[in-house]
């Protein structure tokens, strides 16, 4: 019980400080990093379940379609070809690289497939789950993925934008 208080401060310490410094999604970002390298640390868990999960998906569906415009599609038509082509794009790349990581690291392929592919963290997290795969590997996979993207996107498009 000690090592869930120490991880569940971690992550509202580090949720108020990535905030503060105005990190990009700092409170999500800082709670994330904080709490899995308190988590490292002292070893523990902190307790989940299917309550927990389907708040956060409620809430994440609720912030998606807030912030969602269907009418820039109306608008916008000729981005529907060039969204769905980048798609398939980017599922061809994943799976090249789950390939890899089958063939080079001897990840199992339904593992290394959710650990590839495009999504964000709760939802491959729950699909891999579901579909039987090693979730731990295939949560580090997009834990890294999303913690960089997160820092770095900001600092990539100020640079490119000018």
């Amino acid at each position: 019980m000690n090592n869930q208080l120490v991880i569940m401060a971690a992550i509202g310490a580090g949720a108020f400080l990535g905030n503060y410094l105005k990190l990009p999604s700092g409170i999500l970002t800082g709670g994330m990093v904080a709490g899995l390298v308190a988590k490292g640390i002292v070893s523990g868990n902190v307790p989940s379940g299917s309550v927990l999960s389907i708040a956060s998906q409620l809430l994440v569906a609720y912030v998606v379609v807030s912030n969602s415009d269907v009418a820039t599609i109306r608008k916008h038509p000729e981005v529907v070809p060039v969204a769905l082509g980048y798609i398939a794009v980017l599922v061809l790349f994943c799976l090249g690289a789950a390939f890899l990581l089958n063939k080079v690291f001897h990840i199992d392929m339904r593992t290394a497939i959710y650990a590839t592919a495009p999504g964000g963290l709760s939802g491959m997290a729950l699909s891999a789950a579901d579909a039987g795969a090693e979730t731990p590997i295939s949560m580090m996979f997009h834990l890294f993925r999303l913690t960089l993207i997160l820092v770095s996107t900001p600092f990539l498009a100020r640079l490119f934008a000018r």
